[in-house]
C-alpha cells in the first residue's frame, strides 16, 4: 500500500531495489551473449558498453537484431520484480509482449530525448513501467522524472491551450540530473509522470530494458493483444 500510495498520490514514481536480481544477471548475462553473437565467458556488460559507445547509429541498429529473439525479456523483467508487480497488481496480468531494450549513446545530441508521458503511446491509465539499467548508473546517463503534481498541471494546461509538447515542455529537459542507480535497483513510474533523459559524456552507453504491465482487472486504453499478452506469476 506504501508503494501504491507514492505512485499514484506522491511523486508518482519510486526507486526500488530488485528482490530477485539473479533473474536480472541472466537477463544481462544473455543480452552481452546475443550482442556478441557468442558465449564468450569473457565479455561482460562494460564491454558492450564500450563497444556500443564508439558505434554509429546504424551499426546499433544493425546490433539490435539479435534481441529480436530475446522473447522472454518481458517475462524476465517481471519475475524478477515479482513481489512489487505482485503488491500492484496481482497475480494476473497484461504484459508487455516485447519488453524494451533500451541503448542511449553518449554524445551532445545523441542521448536526449523529448519529455513525455505514456499516454501519448496509448498507454492505459492503469498501467506501471519498470525502468531498470543493465548496469551501475554513476553519471547523467540515466533518467529524469518530474513529479506527479507538476506533470499534472502540464498536462491539464496543454488540453487546454491544445499545445502538445510546447516550449514550457521542451524547458524541462534543462537542468535535468537523472537518477542515479546501482545495478539491481530500479524505478517504477505510472504513466502520468513525464520523464526523459538527456546527453551525457562518458566511455560508454547506458543500456536499460523496461516493461509495462496491469492488471487483467482494469480496462486497456488503445493497446491491444498486439502489445499486451496475459501472464500469470507463478
Amino acid at each position: 500500500m506504501k508503494l501504491y500510495n507514492e505512485l499514484v498520490n506522491g511523486n508518482g514514481y519510486s526507486v526500488f531495489s530488485i528482490k530477485n536480481t539473479h533473474i536480472l544477471e541472466n537477463l544481462r548475462k544473455e543480452f552481452v551473449d546475443r550482442i556478441f553473437n557468442s558465449n564468450n565467458s569473457n565479455k561482460n556488460i562494460s564491454d558492450v558498453r564500450r563497444l556500443l559507445a564508439q558505434m554509429s547509429k546504424a551499426e546499433i541498429n544493425k546490433s539490435m537484431v539479435s534481441l529480436l529473439s530475446f522473447t522472454n525479456l518481458s517475462e524476465m523483467m517481471i519475475n524478477a520484480c515479482s513481489d512489487i508487480v505482485e503488491e500492484l497488481c496481482g497475480k494476473e496480468l497484461f504484459i508487455q509482449r516485447r519488453a524494451h531494450t533500451i541503448i542511449n549513446v553518449p554524445g551532445e545530441g545523441q542521448a536526449k530525448q523529448w519529455t513525455h508521458y505514456e499516454l501519448m503511446s496509448g498507454i492505459s491509465p492503469y498501467t506501471y513501467v519498470i525502468w531498470a539499467p543493465l548496469h551501475d548508473l554513476d553519471d547523467n546517463g540515466g533518467v529524469y522524472y518530474i513529479d506527479l503534481d507538476r506533470s499534472s498541471q502540464i498536462m491539464k494546461e496543454e488540453e487546454q491551450t491544445g499545445v502538445v509538447n510546447g516550449k514550457r515542455v521542451l524547458n524541462l529537459m534543462e537542468h535535468q540530473k537523472p537518477t542515479k542507480l546501482k545495478f539491481g535497483e530500479a524505478i517504477i513510474f505510472n504513466p502520468f509522470v513525464l520523464h526523459g533523459n538527456v546527453s551525457f559524456e562518458s566511455n560508454f552507453a547506458r543500456v536499460a530494458c523496461n516493461v509495462r504491465f496491469q492488471s487483467i482487472n482494469k480496462p486497456l486504453l488503445q493497446k491491444n493483444t498486439d502489445y499486451l499478452k496475459y501472464f500469470k506469476i507463478s
